[in-house]
């Protein structure tokens, strides 16, 4: 019985809690967004090949590593003024620095394109002319990226879900009719496709959400500047860092294997992402909003905190249990047998998966608390513990994956020590707070 009333008492809390019913929106959003392009996979996967999709994976690389870039990572500090005067104008300065840096990376990349094919290991079908995308790509998801953390600030978030179906439907759109056309580098096209319908959508709702260039003013621009500029001064470098250690995987697999290879990896990054990019991002935006309006009160996160934390942990328990048991059945009956590779390194990815989809959820704490220096050390560390596997070239694919695993493990647990205890400090001071304004009002 008492089993019983806990359970009730949990499922009640989880229910009742504002954070949960607004992450459902954003998750169910997200979940038909990328519904769209998981089951997608079965069919593309058919039409183009392993070394097609390594191509794929290693443009998509670039450009989220690039995209770090661009704003000066002012576009993090959107949902963190109290005006929304403000909070415009940390808006419209990322989109200054967006174009005026992506404009910057188009003109290094027509001087050194061929060169960059070289370093890439880039097959000899692939184009110059298709890295010249690449700065386009980063200025739309960026772009997309400030506009869509104003639509978080004003909790629009069926719009934020409404803009996630826009973007996936027209990619997926593209790539049906590329992969009839047998044309490979479609899916670099549709990609580019879907992005500009995004970036349509997401500017037209965040005007309709109250978002005005008349807010633009020299001297808000020069304070949001100065009061934000440890976005850029300490989160800039590490969050290069951040995305290089998330990306640049594939990059090397592309390098010291060939495109084949990097194809079966991101098939198996694919799939073991599908909470991360279901769940994650939805839960982290929410919470960010959330946390930062508390932290702004000194109030309590904790409760907000709990029913996401047992949501995510069942989550990863699932994942690591389906993939262990099934995997080569959900291989073989979703993309071919010719996809078999995959299915044998997503057993040993899965952890380091599950691991990230964990720490994604609640990593938006350092931004909400103000704590970006920390974890800026934390990424800094994390990148050159990836950048290690370098000096391990000789090893075979299989091994390679191994040590990568092993890397990401160790590198998110330590990165939930220090959230957890970032959390028990900020609970604790808090308790002390009260209870001295207490005996000072008794």
């Amino acid at each position: 019985m008492k089993e019983r009333r806990t359970i009730k008492y949990f499922a009640r809390k989880i229910l009742e809690s504002e954070l949960i019913r607004n992450t459902t929106v954003l998750i169910s959003g997200t979940l038909f967004a990328q519904l769209i392009s998981i089951l997608l996979q079965p069919f593309l996967r058919r039409y183009f090949s392993p070394e097609a999709f390594g191509t794929y994976s290693v443009y998509i690389s670039l450009v989220s590593i690039l995209a770090v870039v661009t704003p000066l990572r002012y576009n993090d500090a959107v949902v963190l003024p109290k005006k929304d005067s403000d909070s415009a104008n940390v808006l419209i300065l990322s989109l200054i620095l967006n174009f005026l840096i992506s404009l910057a990376l188009l003109i290094i990349i027509i001087i050194f394109g061929n060169r960059l094919i070289a370093v890439l290991n880039m097959p000899s079908e692939f184009p110059v002319a298709l890295l010249y995308l690449v700065p386009l790509s980063v200025f739309l998801l960026n772009t997309y990226q400030s506009f869509n953390y104003w639509l978080i600030r004003q909790k629009k978030y069926f719009a934020v879900t409404t803009n996630k179906l826009v973007r996936r439907g027209a990619e997926g759109v593209a790539q049906v009719i590329y992969a009839i056309m047998k044309y490979p580098k479609g899916l670099i096209y549709s990609d580019i496709i879907g992005q500009v319908a995004n970036v349509a959508v997401t500017t037209w709702t965040s005007f309709k959400a109250g978002f005005s260039l008349s807010y633009l003013n020299r001297e808000s621009l020069k304070f949001v500047i100065r009061e934000y500029s440890d976005f850029p001064r300490y989160n800039l470098i590490p969050g290069v860092m951040s995305a290089c250690s998330y990306y640049l995987p594939a990059i090397f697999i592309n390098r010291l294997y060939n495109p084949e290879f990097t194809g079966y990896f991101d098939l198996s990054k694919l799939l073991l992402s599908i909470p991360l990019a279901f769940i994650a991002t939805s839960v982290s935006n929410v919470l960010l909003q959330r946390t930062s309006e508390k932290f702004r009160k000194s109030e309590s996160i904790i409760d907000d905190l709990k029913p996401i934390f047992y949501m995510v942990v069942a989550i990863c328990i699932i994942e690591i249990a389906a993939i262990m048991m099934f995997s080569q059945e959900i291989f073989d009956i979703a993309f071919g047998k010719n996809w078999r590779v995959s299915a044998g390194i997503s057993k040993i990815l899965v952890w380091s998966f599950a691991l990230n989809f964990f720490v994604s959820s609640f990593s938006c704490i350092f931004i909400s608390m103000q704590k970006i220096r920390i974890y800026s050390i934390w990424q800094t560390i994390y990148f050159v513990s990836i950048v290690v596997l370098l000096f391990f070239r000789n090893l075979g694919f299989n091994d390679f994956i191994k040590l990568y695993v092993a890397i990401e493990v160790v590198c998110y647990l330590i990165l939930t020590v220090i959230m957890a205890w970032m959390v028990n400090s900020y609970e604790t001071d808090n308790r002390i707070s009260s209870g001295d304004m207490n005996n000072k009002f008794l």
